[in-house]
């Protein structure tokens, strides 16, 4: 049942739409109470929370009362608020995919950092078991290894650099890599 003028018929969407462009809220009122449930309605059609549909609805009121002024309307304005609501729960969804979006991607960064700051962990524990190790080697292979490893000499390099045939530093670099490993896993067990 529609509204009533003074004269006792029905007051059209056109005519509320007239008075409401001149700042009549008592028609933006009862052009709300005509819309409010059905376009809830609708809006549930194509989303199931609820909130969102009242959030919806309720923006979609809002805009048209801050356009009251300017709103022309040319087709019904039934199919007018229907095809802008369509048109924000379309947005909504776009909108709530995009959201859905960033947040895997900020998943999936916030475990990419994770797993540089569980390699930086990794990285420096394994430093500080090659110190542990570089304390406990015999020194002619300490030295070789320095030279191989962190200063990235070769064998023939180091041989000269030591006055040491190119066989006996090959041999102390094997010696020293031996070591290394075995007391890195002692390191492992203990640390």
């Amino acid at each position: 049942m529609g509204e009533m003028n003074v004269v006792g018929s029905v007051i059209t969407d056109q005519a509320l739409l007239e008075m409401i462009r001149e700042n009549d809220d008592h028609a933006f009122t009862m052009l709300y109470k005509r819309y409010w449930v059905p376009l809830l309605n609708f809006a549930g059609h194509y989303l199931s929370d609820r909130s969102a549909c009242e959030e919806i609805t309720q923006e979609l009121f809002i805009q048209l009362h801050n356009r009251r002024y300017t709103l022309k309307i040319n087709a019904s304005v039934s199919s007018y608020l229907y095809t802008a609501m369509r048109n924000k729960i379309l947005n909504y969804i776009r909108n709530q995919e995009v959201y859905r979006k960033h947040v895997q991607i900020a998943a999936t960064k916030a475990v990419h950092l994770q797993n540089n700051v569980d390699q930086f962990i990794d990285m420096r524990e394994l430093q500080e078991g090659i110190s542990f190790s570089l304390k406990l080697m015999p020194v002619k292979c300490k030295e070789v290894y320095l030279l191989h490893d962190e200063n990235h000499f070769t064998l023939k390099e180091i041989s000269r650099l030591l006055s040491r045939p190119v066989d006996t530093v090959e041999k102390q670099l094997r010696r020293a890599k031996k070591h290394l490993r075995s007391s890195l896993q002692a390191y492992e067990q203990y640390s």
